[in-house]
């Protein structure tokens, strides 16, 4: 469910990567008066576009698909669409070929993103959501991970391969779904009870849980939290209900995840930490790269133990004051020329990377999952991937002119930059992030029903006991 999240990761980095290959400068560029060969800003800023527009437009499209479709063929349409993006870039000629294919290829793996944690929030028994949930951001890091290694492989190829070959390789993911995933997938439970189709969701509970399972009572619980949604209103979910009533304090929590992600330089160390250490002069700094995103990795799957003993308060909370203040501490150092301030800088750059895969870029997931109301999860979640992709392409858009040689050519100055929006991003989380783990859906429609203050969510006692208590306790054994 998640295998199109590589396809995210993977072509988020992708442009950032290929800034620093000389065969795609020679292809697409213009050599300066210096003698350096650059891409115009201008093609940086419209190929960060069509990001923007296919993500942006897969996540309105996927609310309305999967609730005409179904989830399963919402994620085989993406992948479709993946085929095509991907090929169109591999026999690109010019920037415009390049920014169409972006564009297709956007629209297919932000079907797959923004379907993942959904499909993945409706089937997670409780005490495993939070860590399901977290998997979506390793999937997203393994996929840029993916593509520096093709990139390192490539960068010293004499030709056009050595970006097309690291173009084309992100196919093998939408092909391994395809042939391996979708025949043997079944539809969402939720989906179907939420449909009317009681049968089937008995029939796919048993795929995701085993023969033995009891569905009757996994059903009941599914019914009695979509009855506590609708709330007495049409059967089926409206946008502007997203943002009315109780409705609006949990989007925007969701987005404020997302948006947090951004504001503390997610896309910049995503799409650009090897393109900036070309810049800053690092020795073989797509190998550096590398090793940032293993630290990447291993920080993901140091969240998994946490997420669920910790909880996802203390540990975003705790993760984003720690990133501030290592911003501001780089920041300062860059003050400071020499060999030495640059290591430093290096170092600060992979502790912050590490420390962010095992907070907000883990955690984030998990809250935008377990926050929205079920009938309105897909909806939530559709904003959530809209705001996360309209931040990040402003980001994008900026770092050009803030990073290259020819325009500010800040270097490390540029967490400053971050660090500024990041404080007020730690004072919200404070007062406003409640404590969900360990609460079925039930018990969360509850909490907000009540509006509760986000201090009291994790001491409160619920009323929903009657079905959920005795459910979550057959999941314990």
């Amino acid at each position: 469910m998640y295998t199109l999240s590589l396809n995210l990761g993977y072509e988020s980095s992708n442009l950032g990567h290929l800034l620093g290959v000389q065969e795609f400068m020679y292809k697409f560029g213009y050599r300066t008066s210096a003698g350096t060969w650059v891409i115009s800003t201008t093609d940086q800023q419209l190929l960060t576009i069509a990001g923007f527009i296919g993500l942006g437009g897969a996540a309105i499209a996927t609310g309305i698909l999967s609730d005409f479709l179904g989830r399963r063929k919402t994620i085989l349409l993406g992948c479709l669409l993946c085929f095509g993006g991907i090929f169109l870039q591999f026999f690109a000629q010019s920037i415009m070929m390049l920014f169409g294919g972006k564009i297709l290829s956007g629209l297919g793996y932000g079907l797959g993103h923004s379907i993942g944690p959904v499909f993945v929030a409706e089937i997670a028994p409780v005490r495993f959501r939070g860590v399901c949930l977290s998997i979506v951001n390793v999937t997203i890091t393994l996929g840029q991970w993916c593509n520096a290694l093709a990139i390192y492989f490539c960068q010293n190829l004499s030709s056009d391969m050595a970006w097309r070959i690291p173009v084309v390789t992100q196919v093998l993911f939408p092909t391994v779904l395809l042939l391996i995933g979708i025949p043997f997938l079944p539809e969402s439970p939720s989906w179907l009870v939420f449909n009317g189709k009681l049968d089937d969701a008995a029939k796919s509970l048993r795929v995701f849980n085993g023969k033995d399972y009891d569905t009757d009572k996994a059903i009941q619980i599914l019914e009695t939290a979509l009855e506590e949604a609708k709330q007495a209103e049409e059967k089926k979910a409206r946008w502007i209900e997203t943002i009315q009533g109780v409705n609006r304090r949990r989007t925007l929590l969701s987005c404020m995840g997302f948006a947090c992600q951004q504001l503390i330089g997610a896309s910049f160390m995503a799409g650009y930490v090897s393109y900036f250490f070309v810049l800053a002069g690092v020795h073989n700094p797509f190998g550096m790269g590398q090793m940032v995103y293993s630290f990447e990795l291993l920080g993901n799957m140091c969240a998994w133990p946490l997420i669920e003993r910790v909880g996802r308060r203390r540990i975003l909370l705790s993760g984003m004051i720690f990133m501030t203040t290592t911003l501001l501490i780089t920041g300062c150092v860059s003050l400071i020329k020499g060999s030495a301030a640059l290591k430093a800088i290096v170092s600060l750059m992979t502790i912050w990377a590490f420390v962010y895969q095992m907070t907000a870029g883990a955690v984030v997931f998990a809250i935008a999952g377990e926050t929205p109301s079920p009938r309105l999860r897909q909806k939530t979640f559709a904003l959530n991937v809209t705001t996360a992709n309209i931040l990040s392409t402003v980001v994008q858009l900026v770092l050009p002119y803030l990073i290259n040689t020819d325009k500010a050519n800040l270097g490390g100055k540029v967490a400053f930059v971050f660090f500024g929006p990041s404080v007020p991003c730690c004072i919200y989380l404070y007062f406003c992030l409640p404590e969900m783990k360990g609460r079925n859906v039930a018990e969360i429609e509850e909490m907000y029903r009540k509006k509760l203050p986000a201090r009291k969510f994790g001491d409160y006692k619920c009323e929903v006991t009657t079905v959920g208590s005795n459910y979550d306790k057959e999941l314990e054994c």
